[in-house]
């Protein structure tokens, strides 16, 4: 990949290489002049000086001892051809001499080529004209010399090369920082994060660009934070009792009809509504404040008993009656549960207790099968209508009228549930079921979600809703959800959609989980890159530490984390901020007859808008009918979910 960085140091050694490659020819160059003036001149000097000596010799014409005079020269080996050429150009004496230059390359001494130099001096007695003594150098001396000279500048080029190459490397590191950290703040601002550098960089140019990421980061997060405020508001708005700062009539209703028409499957669940009785008479002595405080007081009272479970929902239904629905709990739990509820309440008070003392009672039901909200209410109702508080009777289970009640599916104790639970794990007798998420408008399908379910002792069918909360109870989540992934490698759906699963919330916060999960996605790198694990709002936003720490392990090995049933949750959306998500999957309250809610459709637009800018996808949950299809479809929602588009079926099935 061409980066700056190497774009720079590649441009730095290249201007090197040419200073080098400059240096070095006009070093040779010069050496070379250099050498070929002294070996013309010394060829001419030694000319000369021989010349003095043979003249006497050459007027004797003794021929013995010019050739001692030749002999005597020629042993020095600086020359490689001295001859005597008479008046007539006859020559009168020649010695030659191998060129053997040791050393030296030969296709050195090829590339420079050094010519001949002579040397001439006339051999003379007095103005009488003897002859000519020619001297040639041998080039020997001179490419040993110049190759002598290239060497070291090469060895000292590359000393040089290294040491500067080190000190470029370290430099443009040094000034490309900045550009790392510009880097790293868009990485984050797609990322969903707005962070800032606090080290600006010294040059003008980058600082410049610094401050003005700076000023994006905030903007960007500034109109985040903006529209997640205007989204709390207006779901605070639409879902909250503005007295007690609990969910509101409306919003309990949709919520509860959503567990009876949950795609996933059927749900057990414990429902009481709940009536502070003489309210009128305490607004009339102390005044509304102090009836508004004994309402408070009293919706504080129900949070506390039922914060131990996830999914409670406690809402002010109206005026003095409150409602409380607890989900996927077992028969024996349920009666506890109310139990301990009836027992919190009765501590009511107001300031006039003795005189005028305050009462609370309640009717509740139970239902293994959660088929109709509206009737599982109409139930509670009952209960409490045949509240017997003249006999002194407060508390009252529809089970216990004079109608007949729904029968759990398997009426047994906590001891069998837990064999039960332990038989399905040992016997892997889970059955995978798949449904079908789909593009708006034209219903491809785009992912898969996986669900589970149970064969009961009676051969009947029970959902995740039924046993998933006892299997968290009794500890086994992380060795289930381990079996259900495991299972699910070997069933996935085929193609190349996105496989949509569910696991238990003890298991994102186990660390040893997260390394077997690490383990298992490296094993089984197909379905990494299609897996997305949906978690819930609670979950997030009780340990948003563990939930990154989860993300990360999936995003090592390219699978996804998603936020389900999204919208329940009355929290902060900051986590849409520093927790990459590939999705939010709406809450089925918010799409259930949609075409007729405005307040719905202004809430998931505004969401959409939001989730836009931080590259997060909508999926619309509980898609019902063809009319929620087409207003979510004119609303850009670009994903959805339900019973239109398909029922949950068996993977072997789909498969």
């Amino acid at each position: 990949m061409v980066t700056l960085f190497r774009q720079l140091f590649l441009a730095v050694i290249a201007a090197l290489s040419l200073l080098y490659l400059g240096s070095f020819l006009l070093s040779v160059s010069n050496e070379k002049s250099l050498i070929e003036n002294q070996m013309q001149t010394h060829a001419q000097d030694a000319a000369t000086s021989l010349a003095l000596s043979m003249t006497q010799v050459a007027r004797e014409n003794d021929q013995a001892t010019m050739e001692a005079i030749l002999a005597a020269v020629s042993d020095s080996g600086y020359y490689q051809r001295i001859y005597v050429l008479a008046m007539e150009g006859k020559k009168i004496m020649e010695r030659n001499f191998p060129v053997s230059v040791e050393g030296v390359p030969s296709w050195f001494v090829s590339a420079i080529s050094l010519p001949q130099y002579e040397g001439r001096a006339e051999l003379s007695s007095g103005w009488v004209r003897l002859g000519e003594l020619i001297v040639v150098s041998h080039p020997g001396e001179a490419y040993r010399t110049l190759w002598r000279v290239v060497v070291q500048q090469l060895i000292w080029f590359s000393v040089m090369g290294v040491v500067i190459s080190i000190a470029a490397l370290y430099a443009l590191r040094h000034l490309l920082a900045p550009l790392l950290d510009l880097e790293s703040q868009a990485n984050a601002i797609c990322e969903q994060r707005f962070t800032q550098i606090k080290d600006l960089p010294k040059t003008r140019e980058l600082k410049t660009v610094a401050l003005a990421m700076n000023r994006l980061s905030e903007k960007l997060e500034g109109v985040f934070t903006s529209q997640s405020q205007l989204i709390r508001e207006l779901r605070h708005q639409a879902q909250t009792d503005d007295l007690t700062g609990l969910s509101n009539r409306t919003d309990f209703d949709a919520r509860l009809n959503t567990y009876a028409n949950d795609d996933s499957g059927t749900h057990s669940g414990l429902l009481m509504i709940v009536a502070l009785n003489n309210l009128s008479l305490v607004n009339e002595m102390a005044g509304r404040a102090e009836g508004n405080g004994v309402l408070k007081n009293l919706g504080e009272i129900l949070v506390r008993g039922v914060e131990a479970y996830e999914e409670a929902l406690v809402a002010r239904r109206q005026g003095q009656e409150f409602a409380v629905f607890v989900p996927d709990l077992a028969e024996d739990d349920a009666k506890a549960l109310a139990a301990s509820l009836e027992a919190d309440t009765a501590q009511i008070s107001w300031q006039q207790q003795d005189s005028n003392p305050l009462s609370v009672t309640a009717g509740f039901t139970y239902a293994s099968e959660i088929e109709n909200g509206p009737e599982l209410l109409s139930e509670a109702d009952m209960a409490l209508h045949a509240v017997d508080l003249a006999g002194g009777q407060r508390w009252k289970s529809f089970a216990e009228l004079e109608q007949d009640s729904a029968a759990p599916v398997i009426n047994q104790s906590l001891v069998d549930w837990r064999q039960y639970v332990d038989q399905v794990i040992e016997d892997k007798s889970i059955e995978l079921h798949v449904q079908e998420t789909v593009a708006l408008p034209d219903r491809q399908i785009v992912a898969y979600e996986i669900f589970t379910r149970f064969r009961a002792t009676d051969n009947h069918q029970l959902t995740a809703g039924t046993v998933i909360p006892l299997v968290q109870r009794f500890g086994r989540a992380e060795i289930f959800d381990k079996l259900v992934l495991q299972m699910l490698a070997e069933t996935a759906p085929k193609g190349s959609q996105a496989v949509a699963i569910n696991i238990c919330p003890q298991s994102v916060s186990s660390p040893a989980f997260r390394d077997w999960l690490e383990e298992f996605l490296s094993a089984n790198p197909q379905l990494a890159q299609r897996l997305v694990i949906e978690v819930s709002e609670h979950t997030l936003k009780r340990n948003e530490v563990g939930v990154k720490a989860f993300e990360r392990a999936l995003a090592n090995h390219g699978a996804g984390l998603a936020i389900d049933h999204f919208g329940v949750e009355s929290s902060s959306f900051g986590y849409l901020g520093s927790v990459p998500l590939r999705y939010l999957k709406v809450h089925r309250s918010f799409i259930k007859n949609i075409h007729f809610s405005q307040d719905s459709q202004f809430y998931l637009r505004v969401l959409s808008q939001l989730a836009k800018t931080r590259e997060i996808q909508i999926v619309a949950e509980g898609v019902e009918a063809e009319e929620e299809r087409q207003t979510l479809a004119d609303m850009n929602i670009e994903i959805a979910q339900g019973y239109l588009f398909g029922r949950p079926r068996p993977l072997v099935d789909a498969g």
